[in-house]
């Protein structure tokens, strides 16, 4: 799939997006540490994909293709502010909470503030975050996850600006080796099993123009099991049956 199939995501087309990244999430180790329960993660991931598009479509960058929803990715722009009260409010992120209640919501605090302090340590300059990205299961290793990228990075390399995310397990950390990032420290998720390779990507030094028109209006993953750094080679040859769901 190339780029010209990627487009901003409208609050219009959320619905149909939360529900394609609920079902790329299925097996991700995160969703399964906040909400172990099949049920209850079956009935909530789809809410909480809505609340975090609705959050990244007023401050940041949701990617997603034209016409059917095959995939989304959530990118965060550098330089981006503290979300306000308003932005909380107005994307539901505040009812969070109640909608998860209080056990999964404590899981839930644990894992995303053990990994933003991580965050802010191990990349404190400006650059492009890539917080979620998830292809339809119907639509997986057609491209669709490259191209979801692809635009982000050519404006990361215009501007010389890095590109980070965190992967959950081997097999997207190989598939984000393939696609030029490198790991740049690992940890593991306080009473959790989940282990978090963190990852960057460094600009090219060729920079192409992206086709695409982004208008940031203010501030993973895709999912074998975890190794270690030393088990995770980086190589294009790899066979794709091992590539993450993207």
């Amino acid at each position: 799939m190339d780029m010209d199939g990627i487009v901003p995501l409208r609050s219009d087309r959320i619905a149909e997006a939360a529900h394609v990244l609920a079902r790329a999430f299925a097996d991700d180790p995160g969703l399964l540490f906040v909400l172990p329960d099949h049920e209850e993660r079956a009935c909530l991931a789809p809410e909480l994909a809505r609340i975090g598009l609705q959050f990244a479509e007023r401050c940041g960058i949701p990617l997603t293709t034209s016409g059917t929803v095959r995939g989304a990715a959530i990118w965060f722009p550098p330089g981006a502010t503290a979300p306000s009260a308003a932005d909380l409010a107005e994307t539901e992120i505040s009812a969070a909470p109640m909608l998860l209640g209080a056990k999964a919501w404590d899981r839930l605090r644990t894992m995303l503030d053990h990994l933003d302090e991580l965050h802010l340590a191990a990349i404190p300059e400006p650059h492009w975050y890539l917080t979620a990205i998830g292809v339809d299961p119907a639509w997986q290793r057609r491209g669709v996850g490259a191209a979801l990228m692809q635009p982000i990075f050519e404006i990361a390399d215009r501007d010389g600006l890095p590109c980070y995310l965190e992967s959950p397990t081997a097999a997207n950390t190989r598939y984000y080796l393939s696609h030029g990032f490198d790991v740049i420290g690992e940890t593991d998720i306080p009473g959790s099993d989940v282990h978090v390779w963190q990852m960057r990507r460094n600009p090219a030094r060729k920079a192409r123009v992206s086709r695409i028109t982004l208008e940031p209006i203010g501030v993973g993953s895709v999912a074998d099991d975890a190794g270690k750094t030393g088990q995770i080679e980086k190589s294009r040859d790899f066979d794709p049956i091992d590539m993450p769901p993207v």
